[in-house]
């Protein structure tokens, strides 16, 4: 039989006389070649005088990412979950005092999200995570950096009905409210700060919801409270709360926070959404909510003019 015309099922004396290596170096941590059949195919080829062709297109085991590396491709330029595409994020204001703030008209009516947190409970992240952006909304180490109320204008990408079942605007603005509590501002300051965001919260005619952030690992605290108590004088402006650190929580410990959490204003349940700015859950969950937001009140705002 002519040299390269051998196969599997007839080998030659050649591939007769190669033996597999011991099974106790098979594989080695330097030396990674596999001689199983799964791995590696080895026969002749017409024409090649006998040389060996290695077939590498077997399936290999997909390499599991760590979080943060989860979380960096979550992280990608203008993508995002659940068939939301953020299209463009940029900052517009900042307003210390309400003079500053810009009009309704300067975004052209566009609805508004507000949120509301504590010092240090990761607003800025969760805004940066929502946007698909790195470094967009400031993070600082220091509670209390956001000292004014900061608008971004976010443009979203088109998409069909088939994508997303949840019709979209093309615009939305996201607005980042001073923070509250840990803050070390002197009392007038944190007097002007709260004058500024209950001016803000009860007379923005376009604001459509407000997501309030509360650290899970500390629940509901005064300051939550009184604003949620705040808000319920606007009823028609629909409040979430936004679950932050999740991931700081063991899996067993999870659930029963976020059922506690909840409960927090009496009989009145409260609609929270677990979130992490470090490995992107909640995601797509705050995003539906946006958008559902944004739709029920255009809807009620056309039948009412």
């Amino acid at each position: 039989m002519p040299v390269g015309l051998a196969t599997a099922t007839e080998p030659s004396q050649r591939s007769a006389r190669r033996t597999p290596p011991s099974r106790s170096c098979r594989v080695s941590a330097r030396n990674r070649w596999n001689w199983s059949r799964a791995s590696c195919n080895v026969r002749f080829v017409s024409g090649s005088s006998g040389s060996i062709n290695v077939n590498e297109t077997a399936k290999k085991k997909p390499r599991r990412l760590g979080r943060s590396q989860r979380a960096s491709n979550d992280g990608k330029l203008g993508k995002g979950e659940g068939g939301v595409r953020v299209a463009t994020a940029e900052f517009i204001a900042g307003a210390a005092h309400g003079e500053q703030v810009p009009s309704t008209a300067h975004f052209e009516d566009a609805p508004e999200i507000a949120f509301a947190g504590r010092s240090n409970v990761g607003k800025s992240s969760l805004l940066n995570m929502l946007l698909s952006r790195r470094g967009l909304a400031r993070t600082s180490n220091t509670p209390g950096c956001t000292r004014q109320i900061n608008f971004f204008d976010v443009g979203l990408a088109r998409s069909s009905s088939a994508d997303h079942p949840i019709a979209r605007p093309a615009r939305v603005v996201f607005v980042d409210l001073p923070g509250y509590g840990y803050a070390k501002v002197p009392k007038s300051e944190a007097k002007a700060w709260k004058q500024l965001l209950e001016g803000y919260l009860h007379e923005r005619s376009t604001l459509r919801a407000v997501i309030i952030l509360v650290d899970v690992r500390r629940g509901l605290e005064r300051e939550e409270e009184d604003l949620l108590a705040f808000l319920a004088e606007r009823p028609r402006v629909p409040v979430f709360v936004a679950a932050t650190k999740i991931d700081r929580l063991s899996r067993s410990a999870q659930n029963p926070a976020l059922a506690q959490l909840s409960g927090g204003r009496g009989a009145e349940k409260l609609e929270v959404v677990a979130t992490s700015a470090e490995t992107g859950v909640g995601r797509e969950a705050l995003w539906t909510r946006i958008l559902h937001a944004c739709r029920h009140l255009e809807a009620a705002a056309s039948q009412n003019p």
